[in-house]
């Protein structure tokens, strides 16, 4: 079997490179003829970094990194964090590569409750309820996507209720000409994907449109996705008075299996599925009996095959931009809703609906407005924002009685649930030609509001918190060839909707505080970057984070799970990157990131004095190919280091009996992809690609009890225009 499997590996190998070597231009790699003159190589100059301007100037973060549409044109058919995984200081906790899960992406150690998502602008954060993501990262289409940047660090004034820093997504505009996008693949696991995005204008009017289209069998048991569509677009009116007006809008729907426990000691084991733990996507949890007594009872009251989620999602938004005076005025208005409906069918019966529910997870908006002008030799900005989350009610349609213990849970709606308003003022300060200085002042302030029903013993307080965070960055450029920075910034985060929900109705433990504390810390950072001959970089960074009040969660609890503060985490790590040019169209790169974590005493949660769950050494290389033609390739290795997710044991007293670490072994997965032009036709350029992502077949997981698949090979065609 195992053979077998890489046998197709290196056929599929072969054919690639063969593929790949055939678009290398033809160059003469032999000894000169007679008469003619060798040329010998000239070392290069180290290329020569831009002299800060007079006046500040909008440049990537020093802790940035960017990527563009074509960076991704030839990967893996999968959801936007699976771009990520060869970013340092990124780690990603995903349980398929198009399924739906809360969660996924850590800056730092730091999820995306604890940092911002914005895309044109705007936050796309959500209020994360009823077991819903805070970013559903399956609604970011890569259909008409033209630029992502992810900035580590809350080293940013105008980005508030953040700690690990912030991803910015930018999405296409319309164009003067026209402009048109189709991707279409298939791959393992019967997984299909087509992308079409087109962009032009007409007069005053530019316009983009996109769509996407998605399904896969899915590697684990009843995991598909059929389907996963969005469709997206906006349009702009340029005003002759130097103004434009944009109205966009989003539709995403998908229909995702859940994912049935699948182990040999567990009834209806399917011993050709892969064995892992089961996982409903989305809460609240279900009370299900898994065994029942009594002479009706047995095994399998439990949900299983075809059980799925359909969730749905509508964005609508509104932006303005003017030039004023020596810079531009922004403002954003934007709304968004999104629907659910699951049904579960039982594990003993897959034909038989026990449980279907539906529920408004999200209704929420909010608005923005912000300038950055030129006063002098400094840049100035200034902004001001509201966020306001709400959601409705969570509502069981049908149930059969005799799958659960008690009846499942319903919930009202909250439409008004939390407000988070703020506003910053900075400045870049140019104090030399070889220096700058980042000063920054912002202001939240965070209300959430009581949820009290005597009714259901649900005492929920209101709260009501601010903070007042300075930032601070200077940047230096002691030669032609290096820059270094050192930043201080204090950074804050205030509970989300679950926490400060569930710490009223939770579990409440002796000696808990009587209302939930913001997170709070100082940030320190420094790091250089370094040209060197031969078109090569190199850049370091070091960090080190406190955070108060860091807010833990544990479930196992009764009634539910408990929420609380600790007194301190601390997150320190360094981040090494590096790329060089080759000959022959190749370069290379690396990058390495190193982090450790600690906390105060915790009790409830084991008292393990760290962050288990995220490795100590990630490490990222690859090799580049990419010919004049368009012709391009890449085969890169990512590895991480163990790990482990903490499950505290808790008896039917609510009384902690100590602590299982749930281990995930170091992984390697080798990777490769290209693409190779076959066709130019008026304008129009067609590509062949391909790839294979874990050649090896490695068996690794980034979530405990979810492995991700084996050997995935995937191909297909685009057309650019």
């Amino acid at each position: 079997m195992r053979t077998a499997k890489w046998g197709r590996t290196a056929l599929f190998l072969g054919f690639l490179l063969v593929f790949l070597a055939s678009a290398a231009p033809g160059e003469d790699r032999s000894a000169p003829m007679e008469g003619e003159e060798e040329v010998v190589a000239v070392p290069e100059e180290p290329a020569k970094l831009p002299a800060i301007e007079v006046v500040g100037a909008f440049e990537t973060a020093p802790t940035g990194s960017v990527i563009t549409q074509e960076d991704m044109a030839t990967g893996l058919p999968q959801n936007l964090p699976g771009f990520f995984d060869e970013l340092s200081g990124i780690d990603l906790s995903r349980r398929s590569f198009l399924g739906e899960k809360n969660r996924q992406v850590q800056i730092r150690g730091l999820d995306e409750s604890r940092y911002q998502v914005y895309l044109n602008g705007r936050s796309v954060k959500g209020s994360g309820v009823f077991g819903g993501y805070f970013v559903d990262w399956s609604t970011l289409s890569l259909a008409g996507l033209e630029r992502v940047e992810l900035i580590r660090g809350a080293q940013s004034a105008e980005y508030g209720n953040s700690l690990g820093g912030i991803i910015k997504i930018t999405t296409a505009k319309g164009s003067k000409e026209p402009r048109f996008a189709l991707d279409a693949s298939y791959g393992s696991w019967d997984t299909q994907n087509y992308r079409v995005a087109h962009t032009g204008g007409y007069g005053p009017v530019a316009y983009s449109l996109a769509a996407s289209f998605a399904k896969s069998s899915g590697y684990l048991r009843n995991n598909f996705i059929d389907p996963a569509q969005n469709y997206l677009g906006s349009f702009t009116y340029h005003c002759p008075w130097d103004m434009s007006i944009t109205l966009g809008g989003r539709y995403s729907a998908q229909e995702t299996g859940m994912i049935v426990a699948n182990r040999e000691f567990l009834p209806f084991f399917r011993p050709n599925e892969p064995k892992s733990d089961g996982d409903i996507l989305f809460g609240p949890g279900v009370p299900f009996w898994v065994f029942r007594p009594g002479p009706d009872g047995g095994p399998g009251f439990d949900y299983g095959d075809n059980s799925f989620v359909n969730r749905r999602r509508f964005d609508l938004d509104l932006s303005v931009k003017q030039k004023l005076w020596s810079g531009e005025v922004e403002g954003n208005l934007f709304y968004f809703k999104a629907f659910r409906r699951d049904k579960f069918f039982a594990l003993n019966n897959s034909e038989l609906l026990v449980l279907e529910r539906h529920s408004l997870d999200e209704d929420t908006w909010g608005w923005n407005i912000k300038t950055h002008q030129i006063l002098g030799k400094v840049r100035l900005g200034f902004g001001l924002e509201g966020n306001y989350y709400g959601y409705g009610a969570l509502n069981n349609d049908f149930f059969n009685p005799l799958y659960f213990r008690f009846p499942p849970s319903s919930s009202p709606a909250n439409k008004d649930a939390q407000k988070i308003h703020g506003g910053f003022v900075d400045a870049l300060i140019p104090l030399a030609k070889w220096a700058e200085l980042y000063l920054g002042l912002r202001y939240d302030n965070y209300e959430a509001k009581a949820n009290i029903d005597p009714g259901q013993n649900l005492f929920v307080k209101g709260i009501r918190k601010d903070y007042l965070s300075p930032k601070s960055t200077l940047t230096f450029r002691l030669t032609s060839t290096t820059e270094g920075y050192v930043s201080i910034n204090f950074a804050s985060r205030f509970p989300t909707l679950p926490e400060f929900y569930w710490f009223g109705a939770g579990f409440q433990p002796p000696n808990r505080a009587e209302t939930l504390s913001p997170e709070y810390g100082m940030q320190y950072e420094a790091g250089v970057s370094q040209k060197l001959p031969f078109n090569s970089s190199i850049r370091v960074r070091g960090y080190y984070y406190d955070i108060n009040n860091y807010i833990r969660t544990v479930f196992g609890f009764r009634p539910s799970r408990v929420i609380y503060n600790i007194d301190l985490a601390k997150i320190r790590g360094v981040e090494v990157e590096a790329e060089t040019a080759l000959p022959y169209h190749l370069s290379a790169y690396a990058n390495y990131t190193w982090q450790q974590t600690s906390t105060s005493a915790d009790p409830l949660g084991g008292d393990i004095r760290e962050l288990p769950e995220l490795p100590e050494h990630k490490c990222n290389v690859g090799l580049k190919y990419r010919a004049p033609n368009g012709a391009e390739g890449k085969f890169y290795v990512r590895l991480v280091s163990k790990r482990a997710e903490p499950q505290v044991q808790v008896n039917r007293f609510n009384q902690v009996t100590g602590v299982v670490l749930q281990p995930m072994k170091g992984f390697y997965t080798l990777n490769l992809e290209g693409r190779y032009p076959v066709a130019n036709w008026k304008g129009f350029t067609g590509y062949l690609y391909g790839g294979v992502y874990n050649m090896t077949g490695e068996f690794y997981e980034e979530s405990a009890g979810f492995p991700l698949p084996t050997e995935t090979f995937y191909g297909g065609v685009q057309l650019r225009y």
